[in-house]
């Protein structure tokens, strides 16, 4: 079995990977590919040389749990210098919950090692007491210091409560890691198509990941690595792997060795031809904003092919880098999400309030912010184009295809939703697809009928595009959306000559509900309770068709449409 690598630098992914030599000195916006015509094994190159001036530095701290461990008034620094203090409070996400952790990321640090003379924690303004568990750091990915047998008190200097204390060993460490262990999240089975399968995970310090992949869950016990990879501190310490060669319809298993602790086995599953008929099942939903998310058990009961988080996948509502990734790494904690990402292809898009707040818009000064921590917390196959930015893609599996949009990095150009340049992408793209169904996934709702928040504020470019469905003869579409806290079965009007367009709206996952409209364009529409879409697509058939359900937390199924390729094709 010859099994390639492609290891992919998240940050800086940009329309389809290139094939590159890999530097281990900076993985940022490198591809790296092994060979797969040769059965010499994966050589490991090694744990790469850190600076000797600090540029990335990782805070990681774990509160007690104890009644009186948590606080959130005190303004707490670590300091490793006399004056190279750093605040411990990352400015949109909720600090030292009792049992939580916390990961503070400080970037340009520009301080030399070798002034490093302390550990020295230092708080002010405080009335409430704060007890560390355990604190760890590390120096653009190298792990300095982890101490986990605290038992100081931080506060107001009141009592037994200090205002400063400096660690008498300094720079040591008594424990491995602060997180249970070492690969913190993960791993996320990304896009899996014909050209192979995407794994992603994220360690809690630059550490050597082993990724092994045979046929059978038996056989991991002895294969050899496919792949050697070592996070970087500047992706967050996240990587994405492509394990391609594995050829169509060929079912395997993978698992990760990190610190000589094997995590798995997790499946793959089956990868598939574009172009080829046959039976296919796909799920969506948005909108998890509860820290409850039991739906995503019900969700892994429903034997997927795919699933697409269709936006509003967190809510930071922040353009801040460290809270964005406190808030991606919170999702990826929630019970039954946690496990459920591992084991089903997971795509994704965003919406407002995963981008960089409620209502947001291109106009926004921490989009490319968003954008970068979008990159580095999943694995699509691709985000954006070579000369435009977004998360924007496409995805083919089997005979049908999906075109991920972006509706919020260039929404208001030209008063537009997708600003022209992504426009004509999608156009270009829906034109060149021979897919049976074109399923074009947007956060925000597609009708006109909707909020101000979604292709309603654009009516013009909306009815554009439905006028180019039919003067370019574009059959097969429907739309899927979310966002809108309910969930909904539309018929939204075509383009004289052309055929009206199902749009399935699968909101919320976990969360608040919004009331149903009860608008002409409705076909049924549930607005008490969380959500999920599953899509059934059968192209073998002499008239392909798709079955769509609204299914509930508990797996109930509340409505059911099947729309045929006869009904979404130009006459």
């Amino acid at each position: 079995m010859h099994i390639g690598l492609l290891l992919i630098a998240c940050a800086g992914l940009r329309g389809d990977p290139i094939e590159t030599q890999v530097d281990t000195e900076d993985t940022q916006d490198t591809v790296t590919d092994t060979d797969t015509d040769t059965d010499e094994p994966v050589v490991d190159p090694g744990m790469p040389t850190f600076p000797d001036v600090i540029d990335v530095l990782h805070i990681n701290i774990l509160t007690g749990d104890s009644q009186f461990a948590g606080t959130d008034s005190n303004d707490l620094q670590l300091c490793l210098t006399a004056t190279d203090c750093f605040s411990l409070d990352t400015v949109d996400w909720n600090d030292y919950e009792r049992g939580a952790m916390d990961v503070n990321v400080f970037e340009d640090v520009d301080l030399p090692r070798s002034a490093v003379d302390r550990v020295e924690i230092r708080s002010s303004s405080g009335n409430d007491q704060w007890r560390p568990a355990c604190i760890e750091m590390s120096f653009d990915g190298e792990p300095m210091y982890c101490k986990n047998d605290f038992d100081q008190k931080f506060g107001d200097a009141g009592g037994d409560e200090l205002e400063l204390w400096a660690d008498p060993l300094k720079l040591h460490m008594d424990c491995t890691t602060c997180f249970e262990q070492p690969l913190s999240h993960g791993p996320m089975l990304g896009a899996a198509d014909s050209d192979g399968a995407r794994v992603w995970f994220r360690t809690d310090a630059t550490r050597r990941v082993q990724v092994r992949v045979a046929e059978t869950e038996d056989g991991l016990a002895t294969a050899v690595p496919a792949a050697y990879v070592y996070p970087t501190a500047a992706d967050d310490f996240t990587a994405t792997v492509l394990l391609d060669g594995m050829g169509p319809s060929a079912k395997r298993f993978y698992d990760l060795e990190v610190e000589g602790v094997r995590h798995g086995p997790f499946p793959i599953g089956t990868t598939r031809t574009a172009g080829t008929p046959g039976d296919f099942r796909f799920a969506f939903g948005s909108c998890s904003k509860d820290a409850a998310q039991p739906i995503f058990a019900s969700v892994s009961a429903q034997d997927l092919d795919l699933f697409i988080f269709a936006g509003d996948n967190h809510y930071a509502n922040s353009d801040d880098l460290a809270s964005l990734r406190q808030y991606y790494r919170w999702s990826l904690d929630r019970e039954f999400r946690r496990d459920f990402v591992g084991q089903v292809p997971i795509i994704a898009t965003w919406d407002d309030h995963d981008f960089t707040g409620n209502n947001t818009d291109g106009s926004e000064p921490g989009k490319r912010t968003a954008l970068r921590t979008f990159n580095e917390y999943w694995a699509n196959p691709s985000a954006g184009t070579d000369s435009v930015e977004g998360v924007f893609f496409t995805h083919a599996v089997g005979d049908i295809e999906f075109f991920v949009i972006d509706d919020r990095y260039w929404r208001g150009f030209d008063d537009t939703m997708l600003g022209p340049e992504q426009g004509t992408w999608l156009l270009d793209s829906l034109k060149a697809s021979d897919a049976t169904f074109k399923f074009l996934v947007s956060g925000s709702q597609w009708s006109i009928q909707g909020s101000g928040d979604s292709w309603a504020a654009f009516p013009e470019a909306q009815q554009a595009l439905m006028a180019s469905l039919v003067t370019q003869r574009i059959d097969g579409v429907v739309f899927m959306s979310g966002d809108v806290h309910r969930s909904e079965f539309r018929l939204l009007p075509g383009a004289t000559g052309g055929y009206d367009v199902p749009e399935l709206t699968s909101s919320p996952m976990a969360t608040w509900n919004s009331p149903c409209q009860g608008e002409s364009e409705e076909r049924e529409c549930f607005d008490s309770g969380d959500f999920y879409v599953v899509v059934d697509v059968d192209t073998t058939a002499s008239n392909p068709s798709f079955t769509a359900r609204i299914l509930d937390v508990a797996g109930t199924e509340k409505a059911s449409w099947t729309v045929s390729k006869s009904e979404l094709t130009i006459p």
